[in-house]
């Protein structure tokens, strides 16, 4: 499957429960299998009390569209919903590392991104899903994942997150969802940057995100510096912006001695900051997307394999949304030097 990665595309149109059980069909018992796997296979171990209890009801703080997909999903593939919702909800535990980068070329903005990532084998592969009713959407994630990190809406609205540390809480009178939640459902509903800010002034978030945000048909792009209950606004000083793992736009409390050694979320922000800024003002025209997969792939940033096989790139994507210009890793790790580089044609007519 690997080696043919339209095998690794998937594509899914209907109501949330009728999408649901389309996938669950087609997926089957892999599904289960996924899911067994992506658990056992955490390296830090989780709170298994906790992924048992709280798994529905979980579940049922969802929006209703979701919980839909969940029910169909699993009635489709004929596995317990309570195995499919665990395979989700862990992520709740989960603490991953990414770097990314927006840069503008001959005015359009083309963005990079590495996503560092526990059990990267089960990453690479691609949804498109018309959901009646809401914006379809490309979402790059594991097979049978119906939230995702990353993703592109029929509007050309890329966004994508990257995890925080963050020590506030959600309002208490406000709703909130995990960062993976609140991004699939922005791509689903928002047309523009101007829509994905109002979103997060009505949703809170149930941890820290760095949400980047390019809209291909306005050529615009910006950063959001998520906590639980508020946020930082990042624009771009001089045609590009890079982010890790830490907060820029106000002091980090969360920050340590071991973000400075190789591969720390400070070492690898200045390594993408200078590599960024050296292709931004070359006088040589870019060579694209090779010279932003080339950076994805410096030993700097990429995270490979370590003694501890704690977190490595998964996967990687480089794209223009205004083109519809979209490369991504199907397989293979670490993603950006080792992954399985294709251009994705875009599904839809314009």
């Amino acid at each position: 499957m690997i080696n043919n990665y339209l095998n690794r595309v998937y594509h899914f149109k209907g109501k949330p429960r009728e999408i649901g059980f389309a996938a669950g069909r087609m997926f089957g018992d892999r599904l289960e299998q996924t899911a067994i796997h992506y658990i056992e296979n955490q390296p830090i171990p989780k709170d298994i009390e906790k992924l048992h209890t709280g798994a529905l009801p979980w579940l049922r703080s969802l929006p209703q569209r979701f919980q839909e997909e969940y029910e169909g999903m699993a009635e489709g593939a004929n596995i317990p919903l309570q195995t499919l919702v665990e395979f989700s909800y862990i992520e709740e535990c989960d603490v991953n590392e990414c770097s990314g980068a927006i840069c503008i070329f001959e005015n359009q903005p083309w963005v990079a991104r590495n996503n560092d990532t526990y059990v990267p084998e089960l990453w690479g592969y691609v949804t498109i899903r018309e959901v009646e009713g809401r914006i379809p959407t490309i979402n790059f994630s594991m097979e049978g994942d119906i939230f995702t990190p990353t993703g592109i809406n029929k509007e050309k609205l890329w966004l994508h997150y990257n995890y925080l540390s963050v020590w506030d809480k959600p309002a208490q009178n406000k709703p909130h969802v995990p960062a993976y939640v609140f991004l699939t459902e922005a791509l689903e509903l928002c047309r523009n940057i101007s829509d994905v800010e109002s979103l997060l002034n009505e949703i809170d978030r149930d941890g820290g995100m760095l949400l980047f945000a390019v809209d291909g048909k306005k050529n615009e792009f910006a950063l959001f510096e998520c906590m639980c209950s508020k946020y930082y606004k990042r624009e771009s000083i001089n045609g590009w912006i890079v982010g890790t793992n830490h907060f820029c736009a106000c002091e980090d409390l969360t920050l340590s001695d071991a973000d400075e050694e190789p591969l720390g979320t400070l070492s690898r922000f200045r390594r993408m900051e200078n590599l960024i800024r050296s292709l931004s003002t070359s006088q040589t025209s870019p060579n694209l997307p090779d010279d932003l997969i080339r950076i994805l792939a410096d030993d700097k940033i990429e995270r490979r394999e370590s003694p501890d096989k704690l977190v490595v790139t998964g996967y990687s994507n480089v794209a223009c949304p205004s083109t519809g210009e979209i490369w991504y890793t199907f397989g293979g790790f670490p993603a950006a030097s080792q992954g399985n580089w294709q251009r994705l044609e875009w599904p839809w007519k314009d």
